[in-house]
């Protein structure tokens, strides 16, 4: 079959389909090795062939959360309803919370759980937040790292949350008014 490669050349390869290991990608297979192309690059290139790309599977979006429950190797999230194993290979890192700083690669998903590669030293629980990324790697930061709109709306969900077990909420972290700045007055 032949198709024209990202740098706009004719290529022979045996053939092209969507890669179920990694969502977004076609594989490519040459007689000896293989290459790997956005969907949207194949379809960019090989327009003619865009019916290869029919089932592949669209790659998921980095998200974040707030645990349903968690076992020793899994997270759940019933807000969530996912493909099967469309978070193959992400991270997911617990950015507040039980379990705060603690980083597992996903080996497996279903519709509202993320299974990890090892145990969670602690276990996260309803307080703990997380975000599933691919982008996740070395994590020095302990805290919040979404942004300020994000955590004021995961902020007012954990104070329900807490208000609705009898639980005293933390103070406020993200929904206070911001304080004015003060003007240096300059004396003439």
């Amino acid at each position: 079959m032949k198709i024209i490669d990202i740098n706009n050349q004719p290529r022979t390869c045996e053939k092209a389909y969507p890669d179920t290991e990694f969502p977004g990608y076609m594989r490519v297979q040459f007689k000896r090795h293989h290459e790997w192309y956005t969907v949207d690059e194949f379809i960019k290139f090989n327009p003619k062939l865009k019916h290869l790309t029919k089932s592949a599977i669209t790659p998921a979006k980095d998200i974040a959360g707030i645990v349903s429950s968690s076992g020793k190797d899994f997270l759940k999230d019933t807000k969530y309803q996912w493909s099967d194993n469309v978070y193959l290979g992400f991270f997911v890192w617990i950015s507040r919370g039980k379990g705060e700083g603690q980083k597992r690669l996903v080996v497996k998903n279903n519709y509202n759980t993320i299974f990890i590669d090892k145990p969670w030293k602690t276990k996260p629980n309803t307080s703990s937040q997380y975000v599933l990324s691919r982008n996740i790697h070395k994590v020095k930061a302990m805290g919040n790292t979404l942004p300020e709109q994000e955590m004021k709306k995961y902020e007012k969900l954990a104070r329900k949350i807490n208000l609705k077990k009898g639980i005293k909420p933390a103070p406020k972290q993200y929904t206070k008014k911001p304080k004015k700045q003060l003007k240096n007055k300059k004396k003439s």
